[in-house]
Formats: C-alpha cells, structure tokens, sequence
C-alpha cells in the first residue's frame, strides 16, 4: 500500500511516522517548506550587533497532559521538553489581574460575587454539556446574569489564552470552555472563588522545533518512509482504485523555494490512499484542481473559518510596558482593547518561557544580549480593515507603535476560529468524510487548534489505514486518542485491541515522569 500525505506539519509528520515504522505502508510525506514542522518551525533573530537568538515561532508549549506530543518525541530521540510554572498578566491598570501575586487584584475584588458564582456555573455546563456545546460563552454568561464587565474583562482574555488567539473569543462554546477547568484529564488551571485563578499551572516548553522535526524526519526515512520537501502540489485526483498527486519537486540540490524556483521539475505519482495533513483552503483547492470534492467534504469545508493574524517578534520593551502590566517572570501578557473590551490582542515574553531563548538572552560575552524578546499577536485582519473603513476611524491595531528598529520578525498566519459553529458543524461531520473517496483529513482543524489535537490527528489517520496505535502502555494517552478518533472518525479501537496492546508494557503515570526528567 503506498500512502501520501500532503504538509508535514505536526499531523502529516506524526501520520508519516507512524505509517512507516508500523512497516503497514509505504509513505511519502510532501511538504513545501525546506524542513518538517509546518507552523511549529525555530526561528534565530538579532540586530545584527548581537547575539541570535534562538525562538520557537508558532507553537510555545503545552499541558503536561499532551501525552501523545511527548511520547512521540521521546519516541524520535527529541530532546526533554522544560517544565515551568506559567505566569500570565491580563488586562492594565485598574483592570489588571494574574494568576500570581499574594493580593486579590482590584477588578476581581470588583466582580467578587460574580467570580464565587462562575465555580457554579461551570458545574452547570459540564452537567450540561450536550446543551451548552451549542451555547457561546458570550450567550451562557448573559443567560447566567452576569455582567458585561466580568465577560469582557475576566472571561473573554482567559479564553484567548486557552485557545491560543483571540479571534472569535466570545463565541467559543461554552461547554468546550468548561472543559479546561473541570475537565480531571485535560484541565489546566484551577478555579478559585476568591481570586478565579487558584495558581501558575505547570506546562512545558518545546525544545528547539528545529531539532524535533530533524528528529522525526529522520526517524520516518530510517523506517523506510519518504520525506520530500520543498515540493508543491498543485492538484489531486481520486479515482475508484487509485489517487493520482500532481506537483512540482526539487530535481537533486535546486535553488531556492517556491514556485517559481529552478531545478524543480513536475511529478505525477499513483498512491493508494492520500491523508490531506494541510487546511482545509487548501485541501479544496487541490482536490477542486483534479476530480472535485463531494457535496460533504464541501459542507464541511465551509465551516471552518479562517482568520488572518500577524505575528511581530520585536525587543520593544517600552511598548510592552506602555500597553500591558508586565512584571519580571510574566509569560504571556493579555490585552483588551477599550474601545471594543471584547477584542483581545497578546504578548508573548519568549525569553521567559523558552529556555533556549533564555540562555541565549543571558550569554556573556562578546556580541551577548540582555534585550528580552518579545512577541506580539495582532488579530483579523480583515476584521479590523471593514471596522476602520465602516466607521471612518483608524485601526486599532497598535503595530505601527512597536519602534521598528526593534522588529526582528514579522509573519502573517491563517487561522481558524473556535466557534459554535465550527464545533458543532464542522467537527462531529469529519467522520463523514474520512476514508472515503481514498482520502483521509488530519489537522488540529478537525477540533482544537494545540499541537497535541494535530499529532493526534495524524496517529488517528495512521490507524484507520492499519497503523496500530503507537502508545497504548500509556492510559492518559491512549485515552485522549480514542476520544478524538470517535468524536472525529466515529471509530475507536475495539476492546480486544486495547486489551492486547497494553500486554505490551505497563500504564505509567506519565506527567510525573515528564515533571521529574524536566525539572533535573
């Protein structure tokens, strides 16, 4: 059986690997940037006058209960993630709060009845959750009396933070919400009646993505899969016994990236089954350059939406200060914008979370540094141009405030939005179209935008062409995969074969073991 799957990000890596060391299929992973990783890539910025500083650019962290991520390094020789306590300052002035500090900050003793009454509203969503996963948390909150302010100013900015943007913020479920402080597996902070925020929850911090992809790639050849990079495809046909993959692909060493690179020449290659580890703007656009998509794949598609968002990595720290409430151990800053409370925009402080960063930043030496590096994620772009254009007034966007002496990277991202509509009509139709036509999807688009809904994806998709799952010795594990593959793919693995896999080693509690080895 030969399988080929379409962008090596974190799903087409983890679906390439696991094919290929199951020996089930052969596998060619084919993706158009120089390395695997997708939007997970290290990135070495500076001045020029001093030291580069290693940064991982579009993936930071995790919980300590990405256990699927973490095996899968480990698995690929990768090096120990970092385990840290997780400082976050939101809001400025009056309306600033953390979820450190001895003192209950102003706008929670402001909002003190309606922080002690969410613990039991939360309860009400999880007892409700069949109900409350096609209820926004903007809708829930209204229905609950609570104020404007306490969603705009205590909610909306944590729930930026636990989806990783904030676009759409207000229209996540609220059932989903609920699920990252009640939820015993996958919690990840504690809810507190006085301070809302009991604690710095302990997550980890990638290493160099640089070095785990290299890791990886390596270990998909060594099992006898393909790697092909800077390669593009342009269309895909699916046909009754085969489906045919169309695109360019760089003809031995090549010159430079793209399209319109030389020595790349056009391949057209016959497989048995194509994973699509790629969007979904791109997915459609490649099957509608061949034989077309089915009217579901087409329904599906459309309810993802897509969100354009920049992403500026600068060492600007007075415009850190003059925008939000930083002290010295925060990690990642929240802001909200007065004008609009609901929209949300956020500074990453990489030399606080990253090690590596970090020890670039404290070198001594010549050339060495002491200038943190900061990031910063502005959102919607499409968004904020119709607002300025329909109100006459300018952006709201603070960009252009950022000294650009002090810019080290500017990059733009596509992504999606967790809204109601994309949990309750795109995620639970995936299993509609998964293994149909030879096709199978995989991506954090089909739940939840983290690093570990992608890396599952990918073992998901493995599995369904005959790929055993890879770690069933662990429980938490094993478990949070056979709950995406029935929410997603409407399959799980039978009981004979949960039971025969764990023959094979022992359950471990595996967020001890990754604690201790982090913290040595």
């Amino acid at each position: 059986m030969r399988v080929c799957v379409i962008g090596g990000g974190a799903a087409g890596a983890a679906a390439g690997w696991a094919l290929a060391t199951s020996g089930v299929a052969d596998v060619e992973v084919i993706e158009r940037a120089s390395s695997l990783g997708g939007v997970a890539t290290t990135e070495r910025v500076g001045d020029g006058s001093s030291t580069k500083v290693p940064v991982n650019d579009g993936v930071q962290g995790g919980a300590l209960s990405y256990r699927n991520v973490m095996r899968l390094m480990r698995a690929t020789g990768a090096p120990e993630p970092k385990c840290l306590d997780v400082a976050v300052s939101f809001g400025k002035g009056e309306h600033n709060w953390t979820n450190h500090g001895e003192s209950r900050a102003r706008v929670i003793e402001a909002h003190a009845k309606e922080v002690e009454r969410f613990g039991r509203v939360l309860k009400k969503f999880t007892r409700w959750e069949v109900v409350y996963a096609f209820v926004s948390i903007e809708r829930a909150l209204r229905w609950h009396g609570f104020s404007k302010s306490f969603a705009e100013r205590i909610v909306y900015p944590l729930v930026a933070l636990f989806f990783g943007t904030g676009n759409v913020t207000a229209s996540v479920p609220a059932a989903v919400f609920a699920r990252v402080f009640t939820d015993p597996k996958l919690r990840l902070y504690d809810y507190c009646p006085e301070r809302f925020l009991s604690r710095r929850p302990k997550m980890f911090a990638f290493p160099l993505f640089e070095t785990v992809y290299d890791r990886l790639q390596r270990a998909i050849e060594d099992a006898g899969g393909v790697v092909t990079t800077r390669a593009t495809v342009v269309a895909v046909e699916r046909r009754k016994d085969e489906v045919v993959v169309v695109g360019r692909r760089r003809d031995g060493d090549g010159d430079g990236d793209g399209d319109d690179a030389k020595g790349f020449v056009d391949f057209r290659e016959t497989y048995d089954h194509v994973i699509f580890a790629c969007n979904t703007e791109t997915s459609k656009a490649l099957l509608d350059a061949g034989t077309g998509t089915c009217w579901m794949e087409r329904k599906v598609f459309g309810n993802v939406r897509y969100y354009d968002d920049v992403s500026v990595t600068h060492t600007d720290l007075e415009y850190v200060r003059k925008h939000y409430e930083k002290t010295e151990g925060d990690m990642y800053l929240v802001k909200t914008y007065d004008a609009d409370p609901g929209k949300i925009e956020m500074t990453f402080d990489l030399t606080s979370y990253q090690p590596d960063a970090a020890a670039a930043v404290s070198k001594e030496g010549p050339g060495a540094t002491t200038a943190r590096v900061f990031q910063t994620i502005f959102l919607d772009a499409a968004g904020e141009k119709r607002r300025a254009e329909k109100s006459g007034l300018p952006t709201r966007w603070t960009k252009d405030e950022i000294d650009p002496s002090k810019i080290l990277l500017t990059k733009w991202w596509r992504q999606f939005g967790h809204s109601v509509r994309h949990f309750t009509r795109a995620t639970p139709l995936w299993r509609f179209v998964q293994k149909k036509r030879r096709t199978l999807y995989a991506g954090s688009y089909t739940a939840v935008n983290t690093h570990e809904i992608a890396v599952i994806s990918g073992l998901a998709a493995a599995w369904r062409l005959g790929a055993p799952y890879p770690f069933p010795e662990d429980a938490l594990a094993a478990s949070q995969f056979d709950m995406y593959c029935g929410l997603v793919h409407g399959k799980k693995r039978s009981k004979r074969e949960r039971k025969a896999a764990v023959k094979t080693g022992k359950r471990v509690s595996f967020a001890d073991e990754t604690e201790k080895k982090t913290r040595a």
